[in-house]
């Protein structure tokens, strides 16, 4: 058989043959041999009446890698729960197995192959049935499809029987027709049905079954029985096609490889229950996998990557012997980090897992995230979110991780970032509230960020239900605030109806609250279904301004038309709070830890200098004396007194009490949200 990459087809013989050399092997990490015998019987069923039964995926490695021989245990009983000889094979074996014997490993088709095995040579019974209608002189003329009744696992006593392995025996032994009449005798029609019987009767029934027997070793034979591909892999290929495989709905991807090229000298499934066990976390396995690399290959003073290549191919046992515990506590302590200090509201909400190794190399080089200063703390904060809202982890890069790492740990050791252009990759992609709008996939790191980043900002959610927090290990969902179905109904709202169609999905108009909770929400109005709640929770405000959602929501019904305004002020708000901690900290992060000027830096992106309100007054864009308002009351007028501080109704406040007063919102952005009356236009219009 030609290795190649082709499609190519093999016999039933070729797959028996090839394991008893073992030649066709399973990687350690395959799952178990797990087909019912019925699912045997239409495995046969279909090749007899050919019937396409799918292609069989070979692979030839030129990597170190555990591997194991095809399942031969009985089914129950004495030795069904003996463990599976595994063979640890070194890069070099592997080559040399591949180019001598030619080796290939199952990546697809093992419960197929180990079936056919297994029934062939005699593990497992299975009875080719003939029709119990059969002429013994016409019998030369039909295919087997046309002699075949059924398949089963026992024999019946009013047909003739072949059993597979019987067939199989006499292609390997060369059993001719006496040993075949020894075999039908032994049979239960023959025992039966044919006791008494005369001769001639006994020989058309002998005549059938040894031309049914050959007809089955004919199948055996036939080399367009099984198609397959053989792929010549090379490790990035091997990972990408086990990460885009599904087996019963689980995804393998290229840890489970490692855990078959490490099994010999470092158990990494057996190291991971541990973990979970003892902690009570959710282990990242590739976080932590990678992790160890960045750790190996940044002491080894040599260039490295992170990528599955490299793991695979550099790392072995020893490594992992050296880092895991160690790295396992990273990450441990760098998940409690997350959640205490409400970055993220649960694991599974994450806005992108690969963040945390940077974190981990930070925390590596501190005794303790308690440790950092609080400009450590305030660089932190400034880089995970610009992170997220400058879409830098989007793709997963491993380079992206190792900069960020080597980044981080500079910042923990004091030290000036280094880096060319780091800056440059943090600017964020949403640069006005409409740009929210767009966001509309809980896949997105973007979707996810702002969720959680609604939570940072109020050091927490708390749950309608009650005032307590919602917490990390908490099963949430993306609630839609106006939930789809209802917008679906066609209420009367402020907005075109294909509009509100298009932008219910979008983040704006989600929060995250607790499952069950989201699902006694159902079509209803968000206040109708809001003012019922607050019948078992009197303090539900409270909870509301967690989520950044009007306060007076429960109270007024009309907030049940007005979807447009509600996403316009979200929108500002949410996006007010993306300036606060990702846009505006920028300038001085890049003053701070560089050592260069933002406003002497041509490439400087405009969002980061825009002109604050004491800018403005100071230039006389705004003028004191200025009369403002806010878009949901625009008959109600405040005048600004100072910078910062307006008079409304004979009564001063700072201008960001007296928006949220007017709003009803719990944080505002007073740019986008507040109107200046000489102009009409928001004071963003003047920045």
């Amino acid at each position: 058989m030609s290795q190649t990459a082709e499609g190519q087809t093999e016999s039933l013989l070729d797959i028996v043959k090839g394991i008893d050399a073992k030649k066709i092997m399973l990687p350690e990490f395959q799952r178990d041999f797990r087909w019912e015998m019925e699912q045997t019987y239409d495995l046969f069923d279909s090749l007899v009446r050919n019937i396409f039964v799918g292609t069989i995926i070979y692979g030839t490695p030129s990597f170190g890698l555990s591997l194991r021989e095809i399942d031969l245990r009985p089914r129950k009983g004495k030795g069904s729960n003996a463990p599976l000889q595994i063979h640890n094979l070194s890069s070099n074996e592997i080559v040399r197995r591949v180019q001598a014997k030619s080796l290939r490993i199952v990546l697809d088709g093992q419960q197929r192959i180990t079936s056919i095995y297994r029934s062939m040579v005699g593990i497992d019974t299975v009875y080719v049935i003939l029709r119990n209608d059969l002429d013994a002189d016409r019998i030369a003329q039909l295919t087997l499809e046309e002699m075949v009744d059924s398949i089963a696992g026992e024999e019946t006593d009013v047909s003739i029987s072949v059993k597979l392995s019987d067939a199989y025996h006499t292609e390997i032994h060369s059993f001719g027709d006496e040993e075949l009449n020894t075999l039908f005798a032994k049979s239960t029609y023959a025992r039966h049905t044919l006791d008494g019987a005369d001769e001639t009767k006994r020989k058309q029934a002998e005549k059938l079954y040894r031309r049914a027997l050959r007809r089955i070793i004919d199948l055996f034979k036939q080399e367009k029985m099984l198609s397959y591909y053989l792929l010549d892999m090379s490790l990035d290929k091997f990972c990408l096609f086990f990460e885009r495989s599904n087996s019963r709905g689980i995804q393998l991807n290229f840890t489970d490889i490692l855990a078959a090229k490490l099994y010999h000298g470092f158990n990494l499934r057996r190291k991971i229950e541990e973990f979970e066990s003892e902690s009570k976390l959710s282990l990242n396995r590739e976080i932590v996998v990678r992790a160890i690399a960045y750790v190996t290959g940044s002491e080894s003073g040599q260039p490295f990557s992170i990528d599955k290549a490299y793991i695979l191919e550099k790392l072995d046992a020893n490594d992992f012997n050296t880092h895991w515990d160690t790295t396992c506590r990273l990450y441990a302590e760098t998940i409690e980090y997350l959640t205490s200090q409400h970055y993220v509201l649960s694991q599974d909400w994450m806005p992108s897992e690969n963040m945390v190794i940077p974190l981990m190399m930070f925390r590596r080089e501190l005794r303790g995230f308690d440790q950092m200063t609080e400009h450590q703390r305030t660089f932190l904060q400034f880089w995970y979110w610009a992170s997220i809202f400058a879409n830098r982890y989007s793709s997963a890069s491993n380079e992206v991780i190792i900069t960020d790492s080597g980044v981080l740990g500079q910042v923990a050791r004091k030290e000036a970032i280094t880096m060319r252009n780091f800056f440059t990759k943090l600017r964020s992609l949403i640069q006005e509230p409409d740009d929210l709008y767009s966001y509309t996939k809980k896949s997105s790191a973007t979707y996810r960020g702002i969720l959680n980043l609604i939570g940072f900002h109020s050091r927490g959610l708390l749950d309608w239900n009650s005032t307590h927090k919602i917490g990390p290990t908490m099963r949430l969902e993306d609630h839609h605030i106006y939930p789809r179905a209802y917008i679906a109904s066609e209420p009367p709202l402020d907005m075109d109806q294909a509009e509100s169609l298009q932008l219910v999905d979008c983040v704006v108009n989600r929060t995250l609250i607790p499952k069950l909770l989201n699902i006694q929400v159902g079509k209803k109005a968000p206040q109708t279904y809001l003012s019922a709640l607050q019948r078992n929770n009197p303090d539900l405000s409270q909870c509301l301004a967690t989520h950044l959602m009007p306060m007076d929501i429960i109270s007024e019904p009309s907030w049940n038309e007005h979807f447009k305004l509600f996403l316009q002020e979200r929108s500002q708000a949410i996006f007010g709070l993306i300036e606060q901690y990702a846009i505006q900290p920028y300038s001085e992060m890049v003053e701070q830890y560089s050592g260069q000027s933002v406003i002497d830096t041509s490439r400087a992106d405009a969002s980061t200098r825009k002109a604050r309100l004491q800018d403005m007054l100071a230039d006389g864009r705004i003028k004191i004396g200025d009369r403002i308002y806010v878009r949901k009351h625009p008959e109600r007028f405040a005048t600004i007194v100072s910078n910062g501080v307006v008079e409304y109704e004979g009564q001063r406040y700072s201008i960001n009490i007296w928006g949220q007063k007017m709003t009803g919102w719990p944080s505002i952005n007073i740019y986008e949200s507040i109107f200046l009356e000489r102009t009409n236009q928001p004071i963003a219009a003047l920045r």
